[in-house]
């Protein structure tokens, strides 16, 4: 199929642009109501996305999706041990294929490369909703972490709620995790020093099932998933150590937490079964702050 590089599923509410081949990023969410862009945008070339290049080299920006790792590792175990794994995973620097695209869907699939995996996504805009439904599979038993990285863009004052609220999240390195209190929201401005970023992890054993981030203006975005296939939840808070902007990435996960050799270890990764088809969705609504004024 010939497909031009840039795709974007449209409806009256909501914009999405989709770079088709390169690592299928999503690379802008507009609120079409509001003009309310939700995505961080470009800010700087860097090296080009390759299979061992760090992440943070590369002009990184918008949605990827994270597999079988987040943090570069050595696979743990058999059919593939000692196998290297990248930084941020396979998908993000790959080239994927496009089987089916109309005005408002768009179906990709990718092959590993360095492990023996078949990743299928289904884009889908109703009105103010995205729709994202994955398909993996695997012709034998594989461990595999994967993890959903949008770097949402926040304006002053944007707020990120939780739901259910916990009580307390996991700040720090996979080495030194600690207790935080979760004050019920959190703002880039206030929690994360200039010139930082911040990393949070909610409580492996209590299920955080929906996030919400809202303006001042009252523009906002709220994400659910599959709890089922997704019980783990990362936050990434960034006030320009790596962005250009402020950045809040939500990131439901199938592991706890970014180094899939560690999540084995501790027993809490996800074994793709061999010829077994694993599915999962992750649904984005919007809600533009000029309608709520009305």
């Amino acid at each position: 199929m010939s497909v031009v590089e840039t795709l974007t599923l449209a409806s009256e509410e909501l914009s999405v642009e989709v770079a088709a081949r390169r690592g299928g990023r999503i690379t802008r969410l507009t609120d079409r109501r509001s003009g309310r862009e939700w995505l961080i945008g470009p800010h700087g070339t860097g090296a080009r996305a390759a299979l061992d290049v760090t992440y943070t080299e590369t002009d990184h920006y918008g949605w990827d999706e994270m597999l079988p790792t987040v943090d570069p590792c050595a696979y743990p175990d058999e059919p593939y041990s000692g196998t290297p794994l990248p930084d941020h995973g396979e998908l993000w620097s790959a080239s994927w294929e496009v089987l089916t695209q109309s005005a408002t869907t768009v179906h990709q699939r990718v092959v590993g490369r360095r492990l023996d995996f078949t990743f299928q996504r289904l884009l889908e805009v109703h009105g103010p909703v995205l729709r994202c439904s994955y398909r993996c599979e695997t012709p034998v038993d594989t461990v595999m972490l994967w993890a959903l990285h949008p770097q949402f863009r926040a304006v002053q004052g944007t707020r990120l709620c939780l739901s259910p609220e916990p009580e307390t999240v996991l700040e720090g390195d996979l080495d030194h995790l600690r207790p935080r209190p979760w004050t019920g929201v959190l703002e880039v401005d206030r929690d994360v020093a200039e010139g930082g970023d911040l990393m949070l992890y909610a409580d492996p054993d209590r299920a955080v099932t929906g996030a919400s981030l809202t303006d001042p203006s009252g523009d906002a975005l709220t994400m659910t998933w599959d709890q089922g296939a997704c019980p783990y939840l990362a936050i990434w808070a960034d006030r320009g150590r790596y962005s250009s902007g402020r950045v809040i990435a939500i990131e439901p996960c199938n592991g706890f937490a970014d180094d899939l050799a560690r999540a084995v270890a501790a027993g809490r990764a996800t074994t793709f079964a061999a010829g077994v088809a694993r599915t999962w969705w992750v649904e984005i609504a919007l809600r533009s702050g000029r309608d709520e004024s009305r």
